[in-house]
């Protein structure tokens, strides 16, 4: 793993610690008999993972890997997208991480993984804001598999994640309103010529408009645009209510322009 992934699932291991320090959630899913944890679409093996497990019960849990592009005698080749086939009330914890920007039909996905929940179960699944070349909101990344390019499609925010992790937020909001001298807004990952630089050097005020209180209008509207799609409360509602919400811009860390929401789902219903 790089840099990168080493500081991402430093930060979310912290996250879920604290959760289950604050709720008991997992240990209780433990205490009703043996748990199967379900991994879609996720990295592996990493210490995330390897924390939930251990707080469903560690050898007493089963883990089953489903994974599209992940080769091994111990993942099952399912697509994220296609879900249709999967049964009912299949796990009691299914845990998506790194994956949820290649979502591309939210209302499906929410509804497949959410009948996939045996009741009192959770989803723990994190979401992508920013590049990672440059300040943007509209998901210009991809990831290449089998030889060719899967872009980003779909991220999730709520106000109370803004409001509650605030200087997270603000942090990416001062990116995009004045990108460091060397970053390409207009073209990620492109070299800035040195005059350029110098000028926005020389020039300190902030370029941009976006704030905090806009944020979501603007994240939507330019999603929009791209034709990719912004999960809101009214589009998770129906399924899942977040139960704990963790985030974490790690520029000053890696130098990438990534903010990592997590969220904890419960079924409606459960």
């Amino acid at each position: 793993m790089g840099v990168s992934d080493r500081h991402y699932f430093a930060w979310l291991t912290g996250a879920l610690t604290r959760f289950e320090r604050e709720s008991g959630e997992l240990h209780t899913i433990a205490g009703s008999g043996s748990a199967d944890l379900m991994v879609l679409a996720g990295a592996r093996p990493n210490s995330a993972i390897a924390f939930v497990r251990e707080a469903l019960g560690g050898d007493r849990a089963s883990v089953r890997w489903l994974d599209r592009f992940e080769r091994g005698p111990d993942v099952e080749r399912v697509d994220m997208n296609a879900l249709d086939d999967m049964p009912d009330a299949v796990c009691d914890v299914l845990m998506m991480t790194r994956a949820s920007y290649m979502i591309t039909e939210p209302t499906t996905f929410l509804r497949h993984t959410r009948r996939m929940l045996r009741p009192g179960g959770l989803m723990i699944i994190d979401w992508l804001h920013g590049a990672a070349d440059a300040p943007r909101l509209d998901l210009p990344g991809h990831h290449e598999y089998e030889g060719r390019p899967h872009p980003f499609f779909t991220t999730y925010v709520d106000e109370e994640s803004i409001a509650e992790r605030a200087p997270e937020f603000e942090a990416l909001i001062r990116h995009v309103n004045r990108p460091p001298s060397w970053a390409d807004a207009e073209r990620p990952g492109g070299r800035v010529p040195m005059a350029r630089r110098v000028r926005r050097l020389i020039n300190r005020a902030p370029q941009g408009t976006l704030t905090r209180a806009a944020y979501v209008h603007t994240l939507k509207e330019a999603l929009r645009q791209t034709g990719k799609h912004l999960i809101e409360p009214e589009t998770l509602g129906p399924f899942f209510k977040v139960v704990f919400r963790d985030a974490r811009y790690l520029y000053p860390l890696t130098r990438k322009f990534h903010l990592h929401l997590l969220t904890v789902l419960r079924p409606v219903g459960t």
